[in-house]
Parts: C-alpha cells; sequence; structure tokens
C-alpha cells in the first residue's frame, strides 16, 4: 500500500510539523511505503513576486539566507508539481493535513489534479469541521482527532478490500449521506516512533538565530492545552474528542530525550522549537526531569510560555536545558480587552515579571501580540506597543485576530468562516472581519508599522503614520524606515 502525505503550507513557511513526521514514522514502521509532496518549496510564479506592502520585519543578518538556498529552484505551478508527484509515486492513498487557512487551496488543487485513488483529510478542520470537508466531492473521507492507528488500519481495508465503516475517527460518505465513527481513546504518546524527517526537504532545517545559522526544526512534546483562550480552537478540538480521555496530555521526559538525541544523530538537529502551547504549563517535578535528561544533549531551543505560569525555578530548569528564546503571550497591552473579549486573566505587572526573569536568566524573549480585536481602539493598540516598548523586547510578532471556526469568538459575533462566494476567508483579509472600532484598513496600516513604532523614536511617529497607507509613496516610505529601523 502506497501513501502519500500531502502538507499544505506557504511558500518558504519552514519547519517540519511533529504530527505529519510521527504519522510517517507510524505508517513505515507498519510497513507501508509513504511519500510526501509539500507545498513550502514549490515556487510559483505568484510566489516569487513578493507583494509590495509586506512588512519585511527586522532581524540579525546571517552569512546566508533561506531565499539563496532556494534561488536555483525552477518555477512552477502547485498543480505541476502535484501531477508529477501523482505519476511518479503512484499512490493508493492520499493522506491531506489540512489546516482551516489552506483546506480551499487543497480542494483547488485535487480539482486541477484530479488523483485516481481515495482522499483523505486530518487535521483540525477536519475533526471541527466534518460536514464542511466530507461535503466536497473531492474528499473520500476525514480522520476526527488522532490518525496514527486510523490511517494504518484504513490504509489495510483498502488494500484487502474490508469494510471501513466501523473504524474509530473515520467519517465517510455512503448512499450520499455523511457518517461520522466515535472516536477512540487517545493514543499514549510515549509509544511512538521519533518523528520522521527524512522525507522532507532538508531546507526546513535552517534555522537562524542572533546572526548564526543552526539545524533545526519543530518539536511536540505534549497535545492539547487546558487554556480557555477565546480565540484558540483547543476549546472546539476539547469538545470535539471529549469523550476519548484527557485532551492535554505529555510524554515522558525519557521518551523526549530519546526523540530529541535521535534527531540529533541522524539530522545534525541542534535549535529546535518546542511547538506546545507552553512549555510551562508542565510542574516543576517534570521539568527538573527534563532539565536532568536534556542538559547532556547540549542542544538549544525557543518556546512559547505564559506570562502566569513563570517563575524563576521553572526558567532556570528551562534555561539548564538549553532554552535560549521564549515568546510570552501578552495579546493586549489592555488588560480590560485581554480579560474581557480574551479570557486572559494576567496583569501587566504580571508580563513584566515574566519577562524579566525570561531575560535575567539570558533567555532572548519576543512577544505574541494581536491587533484587530473586538472594540478595540487606535488607544488600545499603541497600548500594546507601548507595553512592548517598556518591556524592551527583542522582537515582537503581531497579528490581526481571526475567529477561527468553533472558537468562542466565531460564535460569540456570529462570524462565518466562508464568504459570500462560498470560499473561505483567508487571514491575510482577517481585517475584513472589522471588530474592532477601525477600519480594515487602519488595522492592516498598523500591522504593516507595528515595528517601525516599536523600534523608532517618537519624534518618528508622525512619519510612520504617513507609512501606514498601501499607496506606493506610503510603502516606499515604510521601506526606508524599516532600513532605518536595523540599524539602531
Amino acid at each position: 500500500m502506497r501513501i502519500l502525505l500531502v502538507h499544505p503550507n506557504n511558500y518558504l513557511n519552514i519547519g517540519i510539523p511533529t504530527g505529519l513526521a510521527t504519522l510517517a514514522a507510524v505508517l513505515k514502521q507498519r510497513g507501508l511505503v509513504v511519500d510526501l509532496f509539500d507545498f513550502t518549496f514549490v515556487k510559483t510564479a505568484s510566489s516569487v513576486k513578493r507583494p509590495l506592502n509586506v512588512n519585511p520585519g527586522i532581524y540579525l543578518p546571517t552569512v546566508y539566507t533561506l531565499e539563496d538556498l532556494v534561488v536555483d529552484d525552477p518555477v512552477q505551478s502547485l498543480a505541476e508539481a502535484f501531477s508529477a508527484k501523482l505519476k511518479a509515486f503512484k499512490p493508493d492513498l492520499i493522506a491531506i493535513s489540512a489546516m482551516t487557512s489552506y483546506f480551499d487551496e487543497v480542494i483547488d488543487l485535487l480539482r486541477q489534479v484530479p488523483p485516481r485513488c481515495p482522499v483523505i483529510v486530518g487535521g483540525v478542520h477536519s475533526t471541527i469541521c466534518p460536514k464542511d470537508v466530507l461535503l466536497k466531492k473531492e474528499i473520500d473521507f476525514i480522520c476526527v482527532g488522532e490518525g496514527e492507528e486510523l490511517l494504518v488500519e484504513l490504509s489495510y481495508c483498502l488494500a484487502k478490500g474490508g469494510n471501513f465503516t466501523e473504524l474509530e475517527n473515520l467519517g465517510y460518505k455512503k448512499n450520499g449521506r455523511i457518517f461520522i465513527n466515535r472516536c477512540r481513546p487517545f493514543i499514549d504518546l510515549n509509544i511512538l516512533p521519533e518523528p520522521d524527517w527524512s522525507l522532507f526537504d532538508q531546507r526546513h532545517l535552517f534555522r537562524p538565530f542572533m546572526g548564526r545559522v543552526y539545524r533545526g526544526s519543530f518539536y511536540t512534546m505534549s497535545r492539547g492545552c487546558p487554556g480557555q483562550c477565546t480565540y484558540c480552537v483547543n476549546g472546539a478540538m476539547r469538545e470535539a474528542l471529549k469523550d476519548c480521555g484527557r485532551y492535554f496530555r505529555f510524554q515522558s521526559p525519557a521518551t523526549t530525550a530519546r526523540q530529541l538525541g535521535y534527531l540529533k544523530e541522524h539530522y545534525g538537529a541542534t535549535w529546535f522549537k518546542f511547538a506546545d502551547d507552553s512549555i510551562m504549563l508542565f510542574n516543576e517535578q517534570y521539568l527538573e526531569e527534563l532539565a536532568e535528561r536534556l542538559e547532556p544533549l547540549s542542544i538549544q531551543f525557543g518556546c512559547s510560555v505564559r506570562p502566569e505560569t513563570t517563575t524563576e525555578r521553572k526558567v532556570k530548569l528551562l534555561k539548564r536545558m538549553g532554552c535560549v528564546a521564549a515568546s510570552v503571550g501578552i495579546e493586549s497591552g489592555n488588560e480590560a480587552l485581554r480579560k474581557r473579549v480574551l479570557n486572559r486573566y494576567m496583569s501587566n505587572q504580571k508580563i513584566k515579571q515574566a519577562v524579566e526573569i525570561l531575560k535575567n536568566a539570558g533567555i532572548r524573549v519576543s512577544t505574541f501580540n494581536m491587533i484587530g480585536l473586538p472594540g478595540e481602539t487606535r488607544k488600545n493598540v499603541f497600548e500594546t506597543i507601548s507595553l512592548n516598548k517598556k518591556l524592551k523586547v527583542e522582537a515582537a510578532n503581531v497579528y490581526i485576530v481571526y475567529p477561527y471556526p468553533g472558537t468562542v469568538l466565531s460564535w460569540q459575533y456570529k462570524t462565518k468562516f466562508r464568504d459570500a462566494t462560498g470560499k473561505i476567508i483567508p487571514v491575510s483579509r482577517a481585517s475584513s472581519f472589522a471588530f474592532s472600532t477601525m477600519s480594515p484598513t487602519e488595522v492592516e496600516g498598523l500591522l504593516a508599522t507595528f515595528d517601525l513604532y516599536l523600534r523608532l523614536p517618537e519624534k518618528k511617529w508622525p512619519q510612520i503614520r504617513k507609512a501606514e497607507g498601501s499607496c506606493s509613496a506610503a510603502i516606499r516610505l515604510r521601506q526606508q524606515l524599516y532600513e532605518q529601523a536595523v540599524n539602531i
């Protein structure tokens, strides 16, 4: 049985997803032949035309860049690349892991290049919106929840002509009707094999940090999150999978150390991005054992942390095991908005304390911020900018809030993730939901200049205000200001 895994992604949005790499390892372990079609390095004509209004960001230069690594790649369409992969590999089953933001692109590709085998879709979108996926005639099956055991069972069934209708976690169509089977208990993370990175283009391992280039990628030691943030899909996932067991669970430190050691030995990986929602949700006893096991590996990693879970003891343990960077969730600089709209109960003082603890340990601090929040004003955005300035963070990541299906925000404000034409509203058009008191244009302008307001002195702010626009003059001014900010 030959299975083609598909990884929908933006061009050059590098990083190997642990879930898909683990799935590949499980399938191989069970004797199935596996290949991968990855959107990440398909250089299309549209992807090489950099949008004029893109936010270039502020980064330390490295001896070479990711763009240098792809300069000689041929320009081709996704359809051409996918067609070539189908002809070369001849799959018996196509398994696609798709988030909401990529699902329409997947459907468009399957319509352009119809495969001659069944297609199953898994991931967040199929779990939260199973009928939305199965209503597409291009899709034969969906996986609700975890797919390691289901995909093996479905492959055996299809190969032997068996009956798949009772397989747990499976959704399918029969005689024009949709059926969603019950879900199985969550898998024990400790029995899973090491993630298989061999199927992925090794340029995924390009990992720049503080002006140097390392090898590494994403790694996850837990699944789920106990948080109740209104903008996050975890609440919807928890509800959809409520009969499967404890939603937030994690593997043993011994498993993590074994797998990271394997990835270092086989791929030369020494810099990891721990993709767990918040590593400091683990208790001190767990982190102490993890530090004891990871310290001998001499790796470096970045992670995400919640301010309210940050303590000096936990940060010391993170530092001991190799933590060099941490992203702190600020969301908004306005405490009332953060609490009322996002259900994040921490004060600005607590955020300040967490950042100070991390900095005192020698850990580089970045922040996660959102704008365009329900009821947010321009003044509120500058409260977020001001808080970042006071914290003197090394980098600030900012996004326009997007009400993903199933989130509290989506049902609270009765949003629809598909527009009048039936297409999923892309993340790039998040401002069109118009939650804030500002116009979508103003929100997009603030997104494009957030870093400039953060980095440049306030005497430059009138100039930055002019650079918020989308006209060619504003874009040129913005680029000039970014050049100034890089040199500060």
